[in-house]
């Protein structure tokens, strides 16, 4: 319980979830973090002073005698030395941190923190966010700012949890298992490179993109119900990703104008961005960020998208823009995207280099080829030739028909064989 102290006045602080932002946001001065309620909007989730009417403020007031001092609690030792985001932080913000995710995972109702400013609360959380994929049992975070005479003496969170111990115990034995199941086809003796593809494409795959869907802002959506949106594709890919040892954190930030999540990863000894949302094609061409041939609509395609599967900070910069709420890397390593390590990435007009690697597509049976050139003007050069006059079919014999995607932004020709 709270020792209440003569002349104290506490300001309760809600962190918001969607049902109450809408009505609560105007009370807030700032907000710090965010929670995703669709790729195509979010819900301010982290406020900053509340400023309530008079009454209310009075409901709050507490006395006691000035003796009465605050109860105090023992340093939490820390467990998350090697998460990227906590490693952002300054010592303060670690620590608060480290309070912040032992009451999480411990399920405490209340905590006080060590640090008197609200900022280094929100920083904290916010990294929390983008480390931990995997607290989907927590419904809000409210703290308590405790002051007096004006001074801040003490904040304490109170989180408040969705279900109770036993129903989070009997989600995570589902999860468990149904993430288990996911990864019983990863190549275990494979490189970095071959363990993130492999998560990229059972997720993509398995997983539908339904911006109604239930729990989707944790990964219930994706490993019980199977449809989810961006954050649910994002943590389920951390989640994935450290089950195989491949550090992995959540990065939030706008996409074309809309709010989005992606992942930042490290592989094979370089840092590199991310997206299985955009992989999901039908995501993509439902969103407008392909242009199509005409036949079928576009948003009946099914193929897996590589757009943005490893790319630089460069490439991200073209339609991502990252929130700044953690320090980011800047990513320069291309080894590992996926059309430099596949070899269909083009940077000389060569069409029948660029024949044969369709040929040899539509010769073993896949779906489709998707190759990306250095800049626009090639890929365009790419469309008129095989497209537009037609010697695609010069180099597959037996072809009747097919269907093309261009992505103006990354410069990549998708064809599609009917």
């Amino acid at each position: 319980m709270r020792k209440a102290i003569a002349g104290e006045v506490q300001e309760i602080q809600i962190l918001l979830t969607k049902s109450r932002a809408k009505l609560c946001m105007a009370a807030f001065l700032a907000a710090a973090a965010v929670t995703l309620s669709g790729c195509d909007g979010l819900e301010e989730q982290i406020s900053g002073y509340f400023e309530s009417a008079a009454p209310e403020l009075s409901e709050s007031q507490q006395s006691a005698p000035e003796e009465t001092e605050e109860s105090e609690q023992p340093a939490v030792e820390s467990v998350s030395e090697e998460r990227y985001a906590y490693q952002t932080l300054d010592d303060e913000e670690k620590a608060v941190y480290d309070e912040i995710v032992y009451a999480l995972l411990n399920r405490e109702e209340e905590r006080q923190i060590s640090t008197l400013d609200a900022g280094v609360m929100s920083r904290a959380y916010q990294a929390i966010r983008c480390d931990y994929c995997n607290i989907f049992w927590l419904e809000q975070l409210e703290y308590v700012t405790n002051s007096r005479g004006g001074e801040v003496v003490s904040i304490e969170i109170t989180p408040v949890y969705s279900m109770t111990a036993e129903k989070q115990d009997v989600l995570q034995a589902q999860i468990d298992a149904e993430a288990a199941r996911m990864l019983e086809g990863v190549p275990t003796d494979g490189s970095d490179f071959d363990k993130v593809l492999y998560v990229y494409e059972t997720l993509i795959r398995e997983v539908d993109y339904v911006t109604d869907s239930e729990d989707n802002q944790n990964i219930i959506s994706v490993f019980v119900n199977h449809e989810t949106i961006c954050q649910g594709y994002a943590y389920a890919t951390q989640y994935l990703l450290e089950q195989l040892g491949i550090p992995c954190t959540t990065v939030t930030g706008m996409a074309n104008g809309e709010k989005h999540a992606w992942n930042l990863v490290f592989m094979d000894g370089a840092y590199y961005y991310l997206d299985t949302t955009w992989g999901n094609s039908r995501y993509v061409t439902l969103s407008g960020n392909e242009t199509e041939s005409a036949g079928e609509s576009a948003s009946a395609v099914d193929y897996i998208n590589y757009d943005y599967f490893c790319v630089t900070t460069e490439m991200l910069l073209t339609t991502h823009e990252p929130d700044e709420e953690i320090s980011l890397p800047d990513c320069t390593a291309t080894e590992d995207n996926y059309f430099i390590h596949e070899g269909l990435y083009i940077d000389v007009w060569d069409p029948d280099r660029i024949g044969g690697i369709i040929r040899a597509g539509y010769e073993s049976g896949q779906q489709a080829v998707q190759i990306r050139f250095a800049n626009a003007e090639l890929c365009g050069e790419a469309m008129r030739f095989f497209v537009e006059e037609g010697r695609l079919f010069d180099y597959c014999s037996g072809l009747t028909s097919a269907q093309y995607f261009e992505n103006a932004d990354s410069a990549v020709l998708v064809i599609l064989f009917s």
